[in-house]
Protein backbone atom coordinates (compact mmCIF):
# COMPACT_ATOMS: atom_id res chain seq x y z
CA UNK A 1 0.00 0.00 0.00
CA UNK A 2 1.00 3.40 -1.35
CA UNK A 3 1.85 5.66 1.90
CA UNK A 4 0.57 9.09 1.85
CA UNK A 5 2.11 12.23 1.48
CA UNK A 6 2.12 14.36 4.22
CA UNK A 7 2.70 17.83 4.10
CA UNK A 8 3.18 20.72 6.67
CA UNK A 9 1.79 24.38 6.27
CA UNK A 10 4.26 27.35 7.93
CA UNK A 11 3.92 31.01 7.95
CA UNK A 12 7.35 32.98 7.63
CA UNK A 13 9.79 29.57 8.53
CA UNK A 14 7.58 29.04 11.82
CA UNK A 15 4.19 26.80 12.87
CA UNK A 16 1.23 28.46 13.06
CA UNK A 17 -1.36 26.66 13.86
CA UNK A 18 -1.16 26.03 17.47
CA UNK A 19 2.55 26.65 17.86
CA UNK A 20 5.57 29.17 16.66
CA UNK A 21 8.85 26.50 15.93
CA UNK A 22 11.25 27.73 13.91
CA UNK A 23 11.85 25.10 10.91
CA UNK A 24 14.63 23.96 9.25
CA UNK A 25 14.17 24.83 5.90
CA UNK A 26 14.77 22.75 2.43
CA UNK A 27 18.03 23.86 0.37
CA UNK A 28 17.82 22.91 -3.14
CA UNK A 29 17.72 19.40 -3.05
CA UNK A 30 18.74 19.33 0.48
CA UNK A 31 16.04 18.34 2.79
CA UNK A 32 15.82 20.64 6.17
CA UNK A 33 17.21 18.86 9.40
CA UNK A 34 15.46 16.24 11.36
CA UNK A 35 12.92 17.96 14.60
CA UNK A 36 11.72 15.54 17.59
CA UNK A 37 9.98 15.84 20.30
CA UNK A 38 10.42 13.85 23.32
CA UNK A 39 8.29 12.59 25.78
CA UNK A 40 4.37 11.42 25.51
CA UNK A 41 3.09 12.97 22.24
CA UNK A 42 -0.84 13.48 21.89
CA UNK A 43 -2.75 14.68 18.81
CA UNK A 44 -3.45 18.73 19.24
CA UNK A 45 -1.65 18.32 22.87
CA UNK A 46 1.96 17.66 21.91
CA UNK A 47 4.69 16.55 19.37
CA UNK A 48 4.76 17.59 15.60
CA UNK A 49 1.57 17.65 13.82
CA UNK A 50 1.46 17.28 9.70
CA UNK A 51 -1.42 16.66 7.52
CA UNK A 52 -2.50 14.24 4.28
CA UNK A 53 -5.02 18.02 2.71
CA UNK A 54 -2.79 20.84 3.15
CA UNK A 55 -5.15 23.69 1.26
CA UNK A 56 -7.50 22.80 4.57
CA UNK A 57 -4.88 24.28 6.58
CA UNK A 58 -3.76 27.48 4.59
CA UNK A 59 -3.30 30.78 5.93
CA UNK A 60 -2.46 34.18 4.32
CA UNK A 61 1.47 34.25 3.63
CA UNK A 62 1.97 30.66 3.83
CA UNK A 63 4.51 28.24 2.51
CA UNK A 64 3.43 24.36 2.11
CA UNK A 65 6.12 21.62 2.26
CA UNK A 66 5.82 18.13 1.92
CA UNK A 67 7.58 16.11 4.58
CA UNK A 68 9.42 12.89 5.87
CA UNK A 69 7.77 11.10 9.50
CA UNK A 70 8.96 8.77 11.95
CA UNK A 71 6.96 7.46 14.60
CA UNK A 72 3.52 8.65 13.76
CA UNK A 73 1.64 8.70 17.30
CA UNK A 74 -1.98 8.94 16.03
CA UNK A 75 -4.47 10.60 13.18
CA UNK A 76 -7.52 12.44 13.36
CA UNK A 77 -9.74 12.91 10.50
CA UNK A 78 -6.33 14.33 7.87
CA UNK A 79 -3.96 15.17 10.50
CA UNK A 80 -1.35 13.18 12.33
CA UNK A 81 0.78 13.63 15.36
CA UNK A 82 4.64 12.62 14.75
CA UNK A 83 7.42 12.18 17.03
CA UNK A 84 9.89 13.30 13.71
CA UNK A 85 9.53 15.33 11.35
CA UNK A 86 11.86 17.14 8.44
CA UNK A 87 10.75 19.27 5.60
CA UNK A 88 11.60 17.90 2.38
CA UNK A 89 10.83 20.32 -0.34
CA UNK A 90 8.25 22.93 -1.00
CA UNK A 91 4.91 22.54 -2.50
CA UNK A 92 4.22 25.12 -5.25
CA UNK A 93 0.72 26.82 -4.35
CA UNK A 94 -2.15 25.71 -6.84
CA UNK A 95 -3.48 28.53 -9.51
CA UNK A 96 -6.64 29.19 -7.20
CA UNK A 97 -4.69 30.13 -4.50
CA UNK A 98 -2.33 32.00 -6.51
CA UNK A 99 -4.92 34.34 -8.38
CA UNK A 100 -6.38 34.91 -5.02
CA UNK A 101 -3.58 36.72 -3.40
CA UNK A 102 -3.01 38.53 -6.92
CA UNK A 103 -6.43 39.80 -6.62
CA UNK A 104 -6.34 40.92 -2.50
CA UNK A 105 -3.14 42.61 -3.86
CA UNK A 106 -5.07 44.98 -6.05
CA UNK A 107 -7.40 45.94 -3.76
CA UNK A 108 -4.46 48.61 -2.09
CA UNK A 109 -4.63 50.38 -5.64
CA UNK A 110 -8.30 51.02 -5.36
CA UNK A 111 -8.94 54.75 -4.55
CA UNK A 112 -11.43 53.89 -2.04
CA UNK A 113 -14.90 56.65 -2.57
CA UNK A 114 -13.11 59.14 -4.99
CA UNK A 115 -15.13 58.19 -8.25
CA UNK A 116 -13.97 58.32 -10.85
CA UNK A 117 -16.23 60.31 -12.98
CA UNK A 118 -17.45 57.82 -15.18
CA UNK A 119 -19.91 55.59 -13.66
CA UNK A 120 -21.56 52.94 -15.77
CA UNK A 121 -24.53 53.80 -17.33
CA UNK A 122 -26.23 50.10 -15.76
CA UNK A 123 -25.75 51.80 -12.43
CA UNK A 124 -28.74 53.71 -10.79
CA UNK A 125 -26.47 56.56 -9.34
CA UNK A 126 -27.00 58.76 -6.31
CA UNK A 127 -24.85 61.64 -4.76
CA UNK A 128 -25.34 60.72 -1.31
CA UNK A 129 -25.31 57.36 0.53
CA UNK A 130 -28.82 58.33 2.51
CA UNK A 131 -29.92 59.25 -1.14
CA UNK A 132 -29.18 55.62 -2.35
CA UNK A 133 -30.68 54.62 0.89
CA UNK A 134 -33.73 56.19 0.68
CA UNK A 135 -34.53 54.98 -3.27
CA UNK A 136 -33.58 51.58 -2.13
CA UNK A 137 -35.79 51.30 0.67
CA UNK A 138 -39.13 52.59 -1.44
CA UNK A 139 -37.39 49.72 -4.07
CA UNK A 140 -36.87 46.84 -1.49
CA UNK A 141 -40.24 45.83 -1.47
CA UNK A 142 -40.06 44.65 -5.20
CA UNK A 143 -36.82 42.77 -3.85
CA UNK A 144 -38.35 40.59 -1.70
CA UNK A 145 -39.17 37.94 -3.93
CA UNK A 146 -35.29 37.64 -5.33
CA UNK A 147 -34.28 37.89 -1.14
CA UNK A 148 -36.75 34.59 -0.77
CA UNK A 149 -35.03 32.74 -3.78
CA UNK A 150 -31.56 33.67 -2.41
CA UNK A 151 -32.19 32.76 0.97
CA UNK A 152 -33.76 29.24 -0.10
CA UNK A 153 -30.33 28.98 -1.70
CA UNK A 154 -31.20 28.47 -5.55
CA UNK A 155 -28.61 30.36 -6.85
CA UNK A 156 -26.23 28.48 -4.84
CA UNK A 157 -27.24 25.20 -5.92
CA UNK A 158 -27.86 26.30 -9.54
CA UNK A 159 -24.21 25.70 -10.92
CA UNK A 160 -25.45 26.07 -14.67
CA UNK A 161 -25.41 29.65 -14.01
CA UNK A 162 -21.50 30.00 -11.86
CA UNK A 163 -20.73 32.27 -14.75
CA UNK A 164 -23.83 34.29 -14.55
CA UNK A 165 -23.21 34.80 -10.55
CA UNK A 166 -19.48 35.78 -11.20
CA UNK A 167 -20.40 38.28 -13.39
CA UNK A 168 -22.40 39.84 -11.32
CA UNK A 169 -19.99 39.49 -7.98
CA UNK A 170 -17.16 41.24 -10.71
CA UNK A 171 -19.62 44.16 -11.50
CA UNK A 172 -20.51 44.58 -7.67
CA UNK A 173 -16.65 44.97 -6.94
CA UNK A 174 -16.31 47.24 -9.88
CA UNK A 175 -18.61 49.78 -7.94
CA UNK A 176 -15.35 49.93 -5.69
CA UNK A 177 -12.52 49.36 -8.32
CA UNK A 178 -14.32 53.03 -9.94
CA UNK A 179 -14.17 55.10 -6.76
CA UNK A 180 -17.81 55.10 -5.86
CA UNK A 181 -19.47 53.03 -2.96
CA UNK A 182 -22.13 50.00 -3.17
CA UNK A 183 -25.32 50.42 -1.40
CA UNK A 184 -26.76 47.30 -2.50
CA UNK A 185 -28.32 45.62 -5.54
CA UNK A 186 -32.17 45.53 -6.37
CA UNK A 187 -33.25 42.96 -9.23
CA UNK A 188 -29.88 43.77 -10.83
CA UNK A 189 -29.89 47.09 -10.32
CA UNK A 190 -26.72 48.79 -8.67
CA UNK A 191 -27.55 51.38 -6.09
CA UNK A 192 -24.50 53.22 -6.13
CA UNK A 193 -23.75 56.28 -4.31
CA UNK A 194 -20.77 59.25 -5.00
CA UNK A 195 -20.10 60.10 -1.26
CA UNK A 196 -20.86 59.32 2.14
Amino acid sequence: MKEKKLYKIIVDGKSCHGGNMKWSLPKGEKPGKWHTVKGDLAICEKGLHVTAEPFKWYKWGCTAYEVETKDIIEWEDDKCVARSVRLLREVPHPAWWNNTVSWVETLKDIVWLKPDGKPNKEWKLFPTKAAAWDAATAAAGDAARDAALYARGIIIADLKNETKHRIHIKARMEVWQKGYGLLCDVRGILYVYEKI
